[in-house]
């Protein structure tokens, strides 16, 4: 029990709400103790400015009482005025006056208490013009601010010193911090209410997610997030959740139509030797009919391994498995060579093969990959292409601001592609609907695609139905520095309709 307890308070005490908390809680504990420290100051402050004024009220009341005449200190007061009698007897509670010569003829006894100045001091002090302040304190720790200035009688100057303890001065400012600092931890604890509910507020639409993701599943790829049309950060976070739920949606639906594409490619082959070695089995009975039998199944075991190849080396492109060998090579003898090849299967389809080739173009590139890539745009051309058709192939080399790159185009005039198709041409094993199924498997292009983004390229495709396809593919000449821009490096498939 204590145990799951203490789980459960870690597993709290390090969760975000609880820090959230925390960090409202300490930011506004820390402005709360430096509100109440600079009232403190001030409220100190405002008491001893207003005690100034009262010892300077104080200080020229009492030369309105006093006469000082051959050296005594006389007051003039009418003793039957109760007021005025109570009045000299308060101000003569604390109260120094001194001649010149340091003498003293007037000292109360509680300025005694506090200690009384020398005649050097006294001396010291009148000869000075100003009014001057000083703060006492006496062994009980009893403050005493007064107030020293020049009075004169028969031009002589005498010194008068009038002050007040300050007593009430530290006893307001001490229950003023005791009263609020005694208040404040009632408030820190109503922070820590507020604080906790408003992070728990906060945090809601995060443990939507959180929820959200936990559920998710191959069956709930449809769960989205509603978003709360604030525009903030966690609206943010609930549109980006709600898109990468739009990817992995696209991901599975691509992957469940892979997996139906490949059982379908491998098992037709697979149905085929299966009945060709059964028709050899049960009906063969001469040599010529088992080798035609047994020359069949080779040319479907011959499709099933294509198949198998194709799968497995485009499988490790896209991993990243298949590293590039990049080589200083001439594209141009290198296109020119995979023409030629092409030249007997396009005389066979009584198809015209042209091309237009400058001199020499040099180029940093994979001669495998970028043979590979020629060779399956000619060989979808040649395939699609009906028989008085044309094939035209152009290279040209582009000047453009992301540097020097190689522009090849493919264009015939075959059937065409739909609109609705372009988008898709690329993905694996698709394939227009209408087409002959027995022309190729739907991965050349996804072969195609690959090597561009392989090589940092970019390539389009135009097509309208009954006319033709151009296939246009950019490539930099050097890949390397075609990587360092951003621009080239994300890039993308375009499919356009003319």
């Amino acid at each position: 029990m204590l145990q799951t307890l203490l789980l459960r308070i870690g597993k709290t005490t390090r969760g975000l709400r609880f820090r959230l908390t925390m960090s409202y809680v300490g930011i506004f504990a820390l402005l709360l103790v430096g509100i109440g420290l600079y009232f403190r100051v001030s409220l100190e402050n405002l008491i001893e400015a207003r005690t100034r004024e009262l010892i300077e009220e104080e200080w020229r009341a009492v030369r309105g009482f006093l006469r000082i005449e051959r050296g005594q200190a006389n007051w003039t007061f009418d003793p039957r005025e109760f007021d005025d009698a109570s009045h000299v007897e308060r101000l003569r509670k604390l109260i120094l006056i001194s001649d010149r010569e340091g003498s003293v003829l007037e000292v109360s006894n509680g300025y005694r208490a506090f200690g009384v100045e020398t005649p050097a001091e006294i001396q010291q002090i009148l000869a000075q013009p100003m009014p001057q302040w000083k703060l006492k304190k006496e062994g009980k720790g009893e403050a005493l601010l007064l107030r020293y200035g020049i009075i004169r009688s028969v031009n002589q100057p005498y010194l008068l010193v009038v002050g007040r303890t300050l007593a009430d001065n530290q006893t307001l400012p001490a229950m003023f911090v005791s009263n609020y600092f005694g208040v404040l931890p009632l408030l820190i604890g109503l922070m820590v209410f507020l604080g906790w509910f408003m992070a728990g507020r906060g945090l809601e639409p995060v443990n939507q997610v959180a929820a959200t993701a936990e559920a998710v599943s191959g069956s709930t790829l449809h769960v989205r997030i509603p978003g709360r049309n604030t525009d903030d950060e966690l609206d943010r976070l609930i549109d980006a959740f709600n898109k990468m739920m739009d990817r992995l949606s696209e991901s599975f639906e691509q992957v469940r139509r892979f997996s139906t594409d490949v059982s379908h490619e491998l098992r037709t082959p697979l149905t085929s030797i299966r009945g060709q070695l059964e028709v050899a089995l049960f009906t063969a009975k001469t040599t010529e009919q088992y080798r035609d039998s047994i020359v069949n199944a080779l040319q479907d075991v011959d499709r099933l391994s294509s198949i198998t190849r194709a799968l497995l080396l485009l499988s490790q492109s896209e991993a990243g498995q298949l590293n590039l060998k990049f080589l200083r090579l001439n594209f141009t003898g290198t296109v020119l060579d995979i023409v030629d090849q092409f030249q007997i299967p396009a005389e066979d389809a009584e198809l015209t093969l042209d091309a237009k080739l400058p001199d020499e173009i040099w180029m940093d590139a994979d001669r495998v990959q970028v043979e590979r890539l020629v060779s399956n745009l000619l060989s979808n051309a040649v395939k699609y292409t009906p028989a008085g058709g044309r094939v035209h192939l152009t290279l040209r080399t582009l000047v453009t601001e992301y540097g020097d790159q190689v522009e090849l185009c493919v264009a015939d005039t075959g059937q065409g592609i739909p609109a609705a198709s372009l988008p898709h041409i690329f993905e694996r094993f698709y394939k227009v609907p209408g087409g002959d199924p027995d022309k190729g498997l739907g991965l050349g292009l996804s072969f195609v695609s690959w090597i561009v983004r392989a090589h940092h390229g970019k390539i389009e495709v135009e097509s309208e139905v009954d006319k033709g396809t151009t296939f246009r593919v950019l490539l930099p000449t050097s890949p390397s520095s075609a990587a360092e821009s951003a621009d080239l490096a994300s890039v993308g498939i375009e499919g356009r309709q003319i």
